[in-house]
């Protein structure tokens, strides 16, 4: 059985990540689903390091989701941390809460940066706290309705692309939120989607297309990833890698000429990057609370509540 061959990649520090095939293939389909790209090899390592020390899929994936890179903004390193927490609680909940409840929130992360919290745990925190949070909830929901929305519409549209139209992918959605509601994690969806789509037949009426266009783009994700050990960490570089990449099986070998041409090239791929695309430095383990919550709310959840 496939899960049962072993993949070898190169060598992280001094050990050798040995993992199955098939983590390999999940993770190479994991970062399609949620970041629209193939990983490099330095990442598909540091993930495969990951399922090593015994998270699950779904448990990576909603890490993932709670990252950084996930809600796709950058934020600079020299901000003071009232400017961040204005800049990061508006990008998450624009005007869908109070100015009270905005306020109180970048208050609290503001004296959370100040007694040594870093801007990404601070965003892991403040996204998993908010997407549990029920549509109902009168302070609240709106905001968490609109970005668990987004975030499903995202994983929806990568995995699906053109093969559905809009109105199809709304309905998948709506199941995804739905599902959700009823107790689901994102990163349970996550793996449903992505499980959807690889288990149906590509002659699948409604589905097959996507299946199609999701094998092909795994395998030109692969062949950079694994095949050429591809390490550039530039997310717009690795997107390219796959921007025309369709259902037609002929896209995947000229997708792959492509990749032997940059990386021939001395100025094709490059190691630096304006967008960071590195999992080591935003999945980063969460610490302790370093303050109290702010007057009022004696712990984290009652902050939205």
């Amino acid at each position: 059985m496939i899960a049962q061959k072993m993949y070898t990649t190169h060598t992280l520090g001094d050990q050798r990540m040995v993992f199955t095939l098939q983590q390999q293939t999940s993770i190479l389909q994991l970062m399609l689903a949620m970041f629209n790209t193939a990983p490099g090899a330095s990442n598909l390592m540091f993930l495969g390091s990951l399922l090593q020390s015994g998270q699950s899929f779904a448990s990576l994936a909603q890490s993932l989701t709670e990252s950084s890179l996930f809600f796709d903004r950058q934020y600079a390193a020299y901000l003071k941390p009232d400017e961040f927490a204005a800049k990061f609680v508006n990008d998450l909940v624009g005007d869908r809460v109070s100015i009270d409840d905005k306020n109180l929130v970048i208050d609290y992360m503001t004296h959370r940066m100040i007694a040594g919290a870093t801007q990404g745990e601070l965003i892991a925190e403040l996204l998993g706290t908010l997407s549990p949070i029920p549509a109902s909830n009168l302070n609240w929901g709106k905001a968490a309705s609109h970005h668990n929305t987004r975030n499903a519409t995202k994983i929806v549209t990568h995995l699906l692309g053109s093969t559905f139209t809009p109105g199809n992918i709304a309905v998948v959605v709506d199941y995804m939120l739905a599902q959700m509601a009823a107790g689901k994690t994102f990163g349970d969806m996550v793996m449903w989607a992505i499980d959807t789509v690889i288990g149906v037949d590509h002659d699948n009426v409604v589905w097959g297309k996507a299946a199609m266009l999701f094998n092909n783009r795994t395998e030109v994700s692969k062949y950079y990833s694994v095949d050429k050990a591809g390490t550039t960490i530039d997310r717009a570089v690795l997107r390219q890698i796959l921007a025309k990449v369709t259902v037609d099986t002929g896209t995947v070998a000229a997708a792959k000429m492509t990749i032997d041409h940059l990386l021939s090239n001395v100025s094709g791929f490059s190691d630096d990057a304006g967008d960071d695309f590195q999992f080591d430095k935003v999945l980063v383990v969460r610490k302790n609370n370093v303050l109290s919550m702010p007057r009022g709310a004696a712990k984290r959840a009652e902050l939205m509540l």
